[in-house]
């Protein structure tokens, strides 16, 4: 079974002292004030974050044959224990990954140094608003035309976004809208390009998306950056890492949040004794902890079998993960707020930016 080896402790280490730093309780209310915080974003750059899923000959840190899915578990959990808001992974997962998976060429050169050296993130646009969480189901149609293509349509909830200078939007080459993943590509669309607009706004959790409407957006031959097959066969890929990172994220959430009410329940009496010596609530929170652990051990069988070239297992497990941190994850938070009373009401404490946060990575890429 995984388990962090000494790097990834260095990196846990250095992540988790960030978070202190930068998203203190105290700092909290102040965080997703604006799409990005650029102040943050290139200080991560810095530290090697927006490196790590992507290989040396492209700019990265990963070896040969590696996918640095260990380091990127290890990472993500620590992101979602600070409750991190900047678009780490939409920028280097989805965005970094379709980019990654496409020929090369150097506009892909240029877009992956942009991404590992802190400029503006990637958006990737690929949820429309009557498609109900189903992206295989594309309304946007993208026209071959003699210089290139014509994108017309409407994208909603397009992860990082809302700053990104590059949207990769998803839209249908050939067949209908409900035709499944078959005829689908990907398209590398400017934020400020004729026919395009995006509407930034901020989620519950803090977290920004953007609309992006498309009317009769024109753009070159090389703007296709997959073309139907390739597309539908990067996505799914994409997808799943996307969902796996998201688990270790919501981990990281299990995790602060269990600390949390463990630490509270011994500090807040009752009758003169302290909340945890109660009987009913220590197997409340022996529920909780076991929910964590259950949701972890996933995630890291995950890897497990990544690193074991098992594709199929990983794919399993990833789902497997998600789904535990999608229905435990958002109990774990709900308890975590009961056991607290009053208090876990409050902005003044983290526990409902937790929740909200749970639920967000719940309806994220629902299976």
């Amino acid at each position: 079974m995984f388990a962090p080896n000494d790097d990834q402790q260095l990196l846990i280490d250095s992540a988790r002292r960030f978070t202190q730093k930068h998203y203190a309780d105290d700092k909290l209310g102040q965080m997703g004030e604006a799409p990005l915080n650029t102040a943050l974003w290139a200080e991560m750059a810095e530290a090697g974050w927006l490196m790590l899923p992507f290989a040396e000959a492209d700019g990265g840190l990963q070896a040969e044959g590696q996918s640095g899915l260990g380091d990127c578990v290890s990472l993500f959990e620590v992101l979602g224990e600070g409750l991190v808001v900047e678009p780490v992974l939409a920028s280097t997962i989805l965005a970094g990954g379709l980019i990654a998976a496409s020929p090369e060429s150097q506009s892909r050169s240029d877009l992956i140094e942009g991404i590992v050296s802190g400029g503006a993130p990637v958006g990737v646009a690929l949820h429309e608003p009557r498609a109900r969480h189903d992206i295989w189901y594309c309304e946007a149609k993208a026209t071959k035309s003699a210089d290139g293509w014509t994108l017309s349509g409407h994208k909603s909830l397009a992860h990082g976004a809302a700053a990104a200078e590059t949207i990769i939007v998803l839209a249908r080459i050939e067949g209908e809208p409900g035709s499944g993943s078959a005829g689908l590509g990907l398209f590398l669309v400017p934020a400020d390009g004729a026919g395009v607009t995006v509407t930034p706004y901020r989620l519950r959790d803090d977290h920004w998306v953007a609309d992006v409407k498309l009317d009769g957006a024109t753009l070159g031959a090389d703007a296709l950056l997959l073309g139907p097959g390739a597309a539908a066969e990067a996505l799914e890929k994409v997808i799943d890492k996307a969902r796996l990172l998201l688990a270790a994220e919501g981990t990281g959430i299990m995790r602060r949040v269990c600390l949390a009410t463990q630490a509270y329940t011994m500090d807040r009496k009752q009758f003169g004794v302290p909340l945890a010596s109660f009987q009913v609530l220590q197997h409340r929170m022996v529920d909780m902890q076991v929910a964590f652990d259950q949701a972890r051990s996933l995630v890291y069988e995950a890897v497990t079998h990544d690193a074991a070239g098992d594709a199929a297992e990983m794919t399993r497990a990833a789902r497997a993960a998600y789904r535990a941190v999608s229905e435990d994850g958002v109990e774990v938070g709900k308890q975590a707020i009961q056991l607290h009373g009053g208090m876990g009401m409050s902005e003044e404490l983290p526990l409902g930016r937790a929740l909200r946060r749970l639920l967000a990575i719940r309806q994220a890429f629902p299976l």
